[in-house]
């Protein structure tokens, strides 16, 4: 079943916090809007679009420094509570990337908006830092990812699983987690 955007506006205009998703979506789409139209942004071409090979990245400092080995993380990763099967299919595709993206990228990459990739990341973040009783957290996805912003392109984010993270995800048998959606 194929949605209109305008009916999605219609679902979002009547749920409690609809609004603020509705603004994400048009920031997004605003953000889009300076980007190159050709089907691959990975290449030299004429339009005038930037290369993200050329793009410097500036890493997004946190107060958080992860403090949870590869063993922990597999343990983690076990507890149906923290992670339900849409928070490994997110972490699934992130390793099977294995370089810094966005969720814009994994949205394309393998479907699903950007915004799921986002939520899930946050809602996962959340409840391992309720779980662990994390204090010093001040960016929740920092338990679990790195980030980077363009220092050339406004409001462009990539991010990275931490490197324990990315081992444990390899050390668990996620078989049953499709990579792509059906």
């Amino acid at each position: 079943m194929t949605i209109t955007k305008e009916e999605v506006k219609n679902i979002l205009s009547e749920i409690k916090d609809g609004d603020k998703v509705l603004d994400y979506i048009e920031e997004l789409e605003e953000h889009l809007e300076h980007h190159c139209n050709c089907e691959d942004n990975n290449h030299h071409c004429d339009c005038g679009c930037e290369d993200d090979e050329d793009n410097e990245w500036e890493e997004i400092k946190t107060n958080y420094e992860s403090k949870i080995s590869v063993s922990e993380w597999e343990e983690l990763l076990k507890d149906k509570e923290l992670f339900n099967k849409d928070a490994l299919t997110v972490l699934k595709r992130m390793r099977h990337v294995a370089a810094p993206t966005s969720s814009s990228e994994l949205a394309d990459m393998f479907g699903y908006g950007a915004l799921y990739y986002s939520l899930e990341i946050g809602k996962t973040a959340e409840k391992i830092i309720k779980k662990l009783d994390l204090t010093d957290v001040d960016e929740p996805w920092a338990v679990l990812l790195k980030g980077w912003n363009s220092a050339e392109l406004y409001n462009t984010q990539i991010y990275a699983l931490l490197p324990e993270l990315y081992e444990a995800i390899g050390n668990v048998d996620l078989s049953s987690i499709q990579l792509r959606k059906n």
